[in-house]
């Protein structure tokens, strides 16, 4: 018997095997399946054979159906909330629902399974030690692009894309870094599934227009020197002579917005001068 609650299951990403057996046995026995789109999920369950009644549920439909939602999971039943693809409430609805649900003293079980974020951090390839930061889907406007990134680009970035917004989000990329590296992965778990690394020596060459659907980019940039604020030398000399380069960097990193690289290459010339 399935405790009632909320039950939060990841759904593959392209290729419909990758579901688990637990995530199936919870859609079968779900009263409902709130989804994004009804004919996208009904793929899905058709080839599982799994009858349940299905609901869409975005952001804008929070305060139409949470009442319907609570009411249901409160008289003893199992809602579960599905996304498009992969795992929910990661860059998809459902953050209000799960808050509004959590006041309300429901349960709420995250059944785990494919995500594309994961997916982008294993597939980078990257050699650094920089931490990866996930920004999901930048915003449509350039300014509003460069300052989202411009703020975490001392990490490895993880970022969902569409091939409409793909050639804006390289272009905001390479306004503020002339070193980057940008890993396309598109097709993910299909069987047409590609990786692709363009860096300031092949980018020009590259044909956008030759992706579709939603991609995902694994990003590695400087930001170039100009862009970094000032750094404080006499105050951060002090600092690296009390705790050393190491600890120093990781007190200083957000704030400056430097790369381990490059403030290592500033201690040391400070340290020389």
């Amino acid at each position: 018997m399935i405790e009632a609650g909320l039950y939060l299951v990841a759904t593959p990403i392209g290729n419909l095997d990758d579901i688990t057996l637990r995530a199936l046995n919870v859609l079968k026995n779900s009263k409902l399946i709130l989804c994004e789109n009804t004919l996208n999920s009904k793929k899905l369950l058709n080839k599982y054979e799994i009858k349940k009644n299905l609901d869409k549920y975005t952001d804008h439909d929070f305060e139409k159906k949470k009442d319907k939602i609570l009411n249901l999971i409160k008289t003893n039943n199992v809602v579960s909330l599905i996304s498009d693809s992969g795992s929910p409430l990661i860059s998809d609805p459902g953050g209000q629902l799960i808050h509004f649900l959590l006041k309300n003293k429901v349960k709420i079980i995250s059944i785990p399974g494919p995500s594309a974020m994961i997916l982008g951090i294993q597939l980078s390839g990257f050699l650094n030690k920089k931490n990866f930061t996930f920004l999901g889907f930048l915003p449509k406007k350039h300014d509003q692009k460069v300052n989202s990134l411009k703020e975490q680009l001392h990490n490895n970035l993880i970022i969902y894309t569409t091939k409409e917004q793909i050639p804006k989000d390289v272009s905001a990329i390479r306004e503020i870094s002339n070193n980057f590296e940008i890993i396309i992965l598109k097709e993910l778990t299909k069987m047409h599934e590609d990786r692709i690394m363009l860096n300031s020596k092949n980018i020009e060459e590259f044909a956008f227009d030759s992706l579709k659907g939603e991609l995902v980019l694994c990003v590695s940039a400087e930001i170039n020197t100009q862009l970094q604020k000032d750094i404080d030398k006499k105050e951060t000399l002090e600092l690296i002579e009390k705790v050393g380069i190491k600890k120093a960097y990781q007190e200083v990193k957000t704030k400056y917005k430097i790369s381990r690289n490059n403030f290592y290459k500033f201690a040391m010339k400070l340290k020389n001068d």
